[in-house]
């Protein structure tokens, strides 16, 4: 069985430490986000991305934020209430339905998500489902080293593993560069 995050450890998610090795709007340029761009954030937690994101894409954008933590979820809707942002909308997962609202993406964001996937290639093969051709695919790892945090080794998914996961979903080969020490980002789109 693979690790799933505790939500009592959300503080963990957003921390002066994470902070500056995965700064959030420097992480999304990475990413590709572009001023417009319609964001689904899978495994958005309370918001890392989807708050920078949303302002990132303007009053023409939007980021839809699926998590399977309904507590991380509320944390994200309070803190967009609360900034004025109205450019994000919320749905819940479950282990069972990855539940991706209907809309046309242009990017999809998984930070620290597909480790903690059972069955990753049904997960990657509902995504692809979800979007259109075109449609530019980021994922940020875990790298498959030992580091002083993070999943255990077994659990982290290797850059040929990645590819393959990928590929098989029907994204097209995966660029990857390093985001940190402990971090890889991998650029596709869907075929």
């Amino acid at each position: 069985m693979t690790h799933i995050f505790d939500p009592a450890e959300r503080h963990k998610l957003d921390n002066p430490e994470r902070r500056a090795e995965m700064p959030p709007e420097e992480t999304l340029v990475k990413a590709g986000i572009k001023p417009g761009d319609i964001i689904l954030d899978i495994g958005c937690g309370m918001g890392y991305f989807s708050v920078p994101a949303s302002k990132m894409t303007g009053p023409k954008g939007m980021v839809y934020a699926v998590d399977i933590s309904g507590v991380m979820l509320a944390d994200l809707r309070s803190m967009s209430a609360a900034t004025g942002l109205f450019n994000i909308q919320t749905a819940q997962a479950t282990h069972a339905k990855l539940n991706i609202p209907e809309a046309d993406y242009t990017l999809v964001l998984l930070s620290d998500v597909l480790h903690e996937v059972e069955d990753k290639q049904a997960f990657l093969a509902a995504l692809s489902a979800a979007v259109k051709p075109g449609t530019r695919l980021s994922v940020i790892e875990w790298a498959k080293k030992e580091t002083p945090k993070g999943p255990p080794l077994k659990e982290r998914l290797s850059e040929d593993e990645m590819q393959v996961l990928l590929k098989k979903a029907g994204f097209t080969e995966p660029a990857a560069a390093a985001l940190s020490d402990a971090h890889l980002l991998y650029t596709c789109s869907k075929k």
